[in-house]
C-alpha cells in the first residue's frame, strides 16, 4: 500500500516542474492522469525522462476542441488534485481556470506552478531555470574565479519548485480533512529559491563569514569549505565547518599547526597553498582509504555517470533501473510504513486514453467517434506504437 493510495491527480503540464511534482506523488501510490493534446505528440519536453513519467497513465486529448473540454470536467469531477504549469491567464482562457473548476468539485485542490507566480511585476514574463535563479539571488552564489555567475548543469528553480508544490498540495490535503474544501495553490520557482537563501541573507546583512559563498579562489572561500583536485585528477570535498572537527583533520593530515586558524584571514592563503599540494600527493581512492572515519568531514566528487554504482547510493535503493536500462533516481522518501513503489513504467503518449475514457463511463462506441473527430488520441495511432 503506497501512502497515497487512492488519491487521483491531474497533471496539465508539458514542462519538467510540473511533471517532478507529480511523479514524486506518483511514486507514493497517487493515481496520476497526464493530460496532453494530441499535437504535442511530437515534441514531447519530458519525453526523454523516465522518471517524469513513471507510475503514471496519459490522456491524449484536445482541451481546445468544446468536447475535449467537456470530457476534461468529467475527469476533474472526481479528481482530488490539479496542477498545471501554463503562464498565468492561460488556463482561464481555456475555461479551466480555479474558479471555473472549483465550482464543479469543491474538495479539488489545484496547484499553478510558475517561473514568477501569479502576481507581481515579472508575474507574465516568459523566463526559464537560468533567469529564477538570478531574480531569486541563487545565482549570485555560483561564480568562477573572476567573479562571474556560471550556469549550472541542473535546473535549481524547477526541481525546488517542484518540492514546494508537492508540499503545497499536502498541506492542503491535510487542510481539506478539517474543512472538507480544497483550494488554490500558487508556487513561484522564484520564491522556492528565495526561502531556501535564509542563510545566505542572514550571513550577508550581519557581516558573517560565509564559507563557500563563491569559487574557491576567491576570498570569501575558506580552506575548510572547499573542494581539492587530487592526484589523480579527480576532487574531493572537504566541509569541517565546526572547529572540532576542522582540528581533527588538521591533525590527521600532518598540519596541526593550522587548527586554531580556520577561519584567519591572513593564514588563509598558506593554508590552501599547503592543503593544495597536500591532496595532490594520493589518488582519490587513497585518500578515500586515508579519510574513511565519520568524523572525517570529506567526501569524493562523484560523477554523475558513476553514481549507478555508487555503494552508498545503491544501499539506499537510490538509482533505479528502468526496463530499457536506463538509471534514474529512485523513491524518496523512505515510509517504514507505506513505503513508494515503481507500478508502472513511464507512458507512452496517449497509451491509456481508452482505458480513463472506460473508467469514466465512456463506452467504445464513443471512444471511437472521439477518435475519428481528433479529440483524443490512442496509442495505436501513433509511430509510438510500432
Amino acid at each position: 500500500m503506497g501512502a497515497l493510495d487512492g488519491l487521483r491527480i491531474v497533471e496539465l503540464n508539458r514542462l519538467l516542474p510540473g511533471a517532478f511534482c507529480t511523479a514524486l506523488l506518483a511514486d507514493h501510490g497517487a493515481d496520476v492522469i497526464v493530460v496532453e493534446a494530441p499535437r504535442f505528440r511530437d515534441d514531447a519536453v519530458v519525453g526523454e525522462v523516465p522518471m517524469v513519467r513513471r507510475n503514471k497513465r496519459h490522456m491524449a486529448l484536445d482541451l481546445k476542441t468544446e468536447t475535449g473540454r467537456k470530457v476534461f470536467l468529467d475527469l476533474i469531477e472526481d479528481a482530488d488534485v490539479m496542477v498545471e504549469a501554463f503562464r498565468p491567464g492561460a488556463a482561464e482562457r481555456l475555461g479551466l481556470g480555479y474558479e471555473a473548476l472549483s465550482r464543479l468539485n469543491p474538495r479539488l485542490i489545484y496547484c499553478s506552478l510558475t517561473g514568477y507566480g501569479q502576481s507581481g511585476p515579472l508575474a507574465d514574463r516568459a523566463g526559464h531555470d537560468l533567469n529564477f535563479m538570478a531574480v531569486s539571488g541563487m545565482l549570485d552564489l555560483m561564480r568562477d574565479g573572476q567573479g562571474a555567475p556560471i550556469v549550472p548543469k541542473f535546473q535549481m528553480s524547477h526541481l525546488s519548485g517542484s518540492l514546494y508544490a508537492a508540499l503545497g498540495i499536502m498541506l492542503a490535503l491535510s487542510a481539506r480533512e478539517k474543512t472538507g474544501r480544497g483550494q488554490y495553490i500558487d508556487v513561484s520557482m522564484t520564491d522556492a529559491l528565495v526561502s531556501l537563501l535564509a542563510m545566505p541573507l542572514s550571513f550577508t546583512f550581519t557581516g558573517t563569514p560565509f564559507a563557500g559563498r563563491v569559487a574557491n579562489d576567491l576570498p570569501e572561500s575558506f580552506p575548510c569549505y572547499r573542494v581539492y583536485k587530487t592526484g589523480d585528477g579527480e576532487h574531493i570535498s572537504v566541509g569541517p565547518l565546526e572547529p572540532h572537527l576542522w582540528a581533527g583533520l588538521c591533525a590527521k593530515l600532518g598540519c596541526p599547526q593550522y587548527a586554531t586558524l580556520q577561519y584567519d584571514a591572513a593564514a588563509r592563503a598558506e593554508i590552501e597553498q599547503h592543503l593544495e599540494g597536500l591532496f595532490l600527493e594520493k589518488s582519490l581512492r587513497e585518500w578515500e582509504e586515508l579519510l574513511n572515519d565519520r568524523d572525517d568531514c570529506t567526501a569524493a566528487v562523484t560523477r554523475v555517470s558513476d553514481l549507478p554504482r555508487d555503494a552508498h547510493l545503491s544501499a539506499r535503493h537510490m538509482i533505479h533501473t528502468t526496463p530499457e536500462g536506463i538509471p534514474e533516481p529512485g523513491i524518496a522518501p523512505v515510509l517504514s510504513d507505506t513505503p513508494g513503489s515503481f507500478r508502472r513504467p513511464a507512458y507512452r503518449f496517449g497509451e491509456h486514453t481508452a482505458e480513463i475514457l472506460c473508467e469514466m463511463g465512456y463506452s467504445p462506441e464513443e471512444i471511437t467517434v472521439l477518435t475519428d473527430k481528433g479529440v483524443i488520441r490512442l496509442l495505436e495511432d501513433t509511430d509510438e506504437s510500432r
